[in-house]
């Protein structure tokens, strides 16, 4: 009782603004008000590794909610939600992301598994900003979050500015299979998530190692899709 009354205070005192622009939020409104929330760009195109013969058999289908175009509202809320430690920003979207499951897709999923940060860079940052995004799709669909299901086994340099071939080979055998779960995901169906997915790379590999511990359906998804200049 006494929280509720002290976060209505709060709110009264300092009222929620949008991440975006900086104006007030409604009542029903969270982190980015209506006028900005309709400038994100929805990304309804199919993921281009769909076509190419590595991801046959190790993805079964993905989506990303939004493009990422740097200097728009996109960047602005993934940058609070991964560097100012804004984690319900990420949980969010998961909700946004487990809604669209919901109206696409008629897989019973088992498990909603994130990709893994290096204990190094988890050290630096406090937090994984994928779990949250599992935990969003968590609350919308109630599968159970593996937190620790994936490992990333060597710390990887940035992505940023390798080109494709880079980047796979970068992350080409950085994770494992926690073996406690081994028996866990055998033959389960697994969603993964990620904030932005640019190649793919990363993510296939998450989405290979999976599959080769014999888990079933891998459904990958993101928060947005960033496209190589």
């Amino acid at each position: 009782m006494l929280k509720r009354i002290l976060n209505g205070f709060l709110g009264f005192v300092l009222p929620d603004t949008c991440l975006s622009c900086g104006t007030v939020l409604d009542a029903s409104e969270r982190f980015i008000c209506a006028t900005c929330h309709n400038k994100l760009i929805k990304f309804d195109e199919p993921h281009p590794w769909k076509d190419e013969e590595i991801s046959c058999g190790v993805i079964d289908d993905s989506f990303s909610l939004y493009q990422f175009h740097e200097g728009t509202e996109i960047q602005t809320l993934l940058h609070a939600f991964k560097y100012e430690k804004m984690k319900s920003v990420g949980r969010m979207f998961g909700r946004e992301i487990g809604a669209r499951i919901l109206s696409a897709d008629e897989t019973a999923f088992d498990y909603a598994v994130p990709v893994p940060l290096h204990y190094g860079k988890k050290r630096e940052r406090t937090y994984n900003q994928s779990l949250f995004i599992s935990k969003g799709i968590s609350d919308k669909l109630n599968v159970k979050v593996l937190e620790n299901c994936l490992e990333r086994t060597r710390f990887t340099k940035t992505q940023t500015k390798l080109h494709k071939l880079q980047r796979q080979e970068n992350v080409r055998g950085a994770f494992r299979l926690n073996p406690k779960f081994k028996n866990t995901i055998a033959g389960k169906n697994i969603i993964l998530s990620d904030d932005v997915i640019t190649t793919g790379s990363t993510i296939l590999e998450c989405a290979r190692t999976l599959k080769a511990a014999g888990c079933g359906k891998i459904l990958v998804c993101s928060i947005a899709y960033a496209v190589l200049d």
